[in-house]
């Protein structure tokens, strides 16, 4: 039969076993200091959270022993201090998020956004004992933040380049109109006029067709007709469309196609979509005169469909977001009418909707693109 311990024993070791369990198990990072300054103890979510690990001497952490926290420069440019001055004086306060360089403080990992609390733990005279600090990891969030109004910016260039785009084909289109309305012109301006009315009517059709795309993808409202695809169709059809607007350009283009019998289970329309996309995107950021090669790859079970170009390339900032919505690379003033940067978007989501991937590969400003789609046979 176990006896229990004394009442007094009980009282004398307990409270400090559990504050002890609590304290190391606590899943709020917590950090004592020292009247002066001076770390006393942290706990375990305090080493994750600044990747401390066992057996590392705390003098290498910011806020550790050995460091006056009154007089450690770095902490006195980050404008702690003032909050450490006023908990090691009495005060309760709110420390606002600050960014630690993660790597510099322990040797590696990303730098993170913390915020803290700071609380006084003063004896029975008034007197501070400790001063307590909880760390939150608001990293994710402020990351979060930063996306958003990347993204809300991204909206309002979109906004800015629809109005311009919108504009670009009403100014020809009226004066052919006025022209028609005189009655004035002979049959050839009446001709003239109607080709020009013919042709930026195509256009406005086509940036209102991306938009309405565009919608149906933020919504999830695309639906694939599934059916035995074959590669090289979609290849031929895809080159038809974009033909024009290649030769347009005066652009040196050819196609390698090594995909003959290679078919896969597709919507062939949307994959003739895939394929025009990532073409007339090659057109307007290729100079005239400029390179596109369009090359199909089959290798074991998948088919790389693969749209090159020597054109103006990539910056490596806006290489990882290309096929983000409304991201678009500098217009410049050969491509005035450079489409709304909502293809490549179109681009990716039709793809994974496939089960396949898309990949943006450039050198840099000047030195053209790569995009490579990759697709699973049948």
């Amino acid at each position: 039969m176990l006896i229990p311990p004394p009442p007094a024993l009980i009282d004398a070791v307990q409270p400090d076993v559990r504050y002890q369990e609590l304290f190391e198990q606590a899943p709020v990072s917590i950090q004592i200091l020292a009247p002066d300054g001076r770390t006393l103890r942290v706990n375990k979510a305090w080493k994750e959270l600044w990747q401390i690990r066992d057996g590392t001497p705390l003098q290498a952490h910011i806020f550790s022993a050995g460091y006056n926290v009154l007089t450690d420069p770095q902490l006195i440019a980050s404008g702690i201090v003032r909050y450490l001055e006023r908990a090691l004086a009495g005060e309760s306060v709110v420390i606002p998020a600050l960014r630690y360089d993660v790597s510099a403080l322990a040797g590696s990992g990303p730098a993170r956004w913390v915020t803290a609390r700071a609380h006084p733990i003063k004896d029975a005279a008034g007197r501070i004992m400790e001063v307590m600090l909880m760390h939150e990891d608001i990293s994710e969030r402020v990351e979060a933040e930063r996306a958003m109004r990347d993204q809300d910016r991204r909206k309002d260039e979109f906004l800015a380049m629809l109005a311009h785009e919108l504009r670009n084909p009403l100014a020809p289109i009226s004066a052919a109109a006025d022209m028609l309305k005189l009655g004035a012109g002979s049959k050839e301006q009446v001709r003239k006029a109607s080709e020009v009315i013919g042709r930026q009517v195509r256009h406005l059709t086509s940036l209102v067709d991306d938009l309405l795309d565009v919608s149906r993808v933020t919504r999830g409202l695309i639906e694939l007709h599934r059916a035995e695809v074959d590669v090289t169709a979609v290849v031929a059809s895809a080159v038809e469309q974009s033909r024009p607007l290649i030769e347009a350009r005066g652009h040196r283009f050819s196609v390698e196609a090594d995909a003959q019998g290679a078919t896969l289970s597709g919507d062939f329309n949307r994959l003739v979509q895939v394929v025009v996309n990532l073409l007339n995107n090659a057109c307007k950021y290729t100079p005239r005169g400029g390179r596109i090669v369009l090359a199909v790859v089959r290798s074991g079970g998948n088919v790389t469909i693969t749209v090159r170009d020597d054109g103006i390339g990539l910056d490596g900032a806006l290489l990882p977001h290309v096929f983000e919505l409304f991201t678009q690379a500098e217009r410049t003033p050969d491509r005035s009418q450079g489409g709304l940067g909502i293809g490549l978007a179109l681009v990716k989501n039709i793809v994974t909707m496939h089960g396949g991937t898309v990949t943006a590969h450039s050198d840099g400003p000047g030195m053209g693109c790569e995009f490579a789609v990759t697709l699973g046979l049948c």
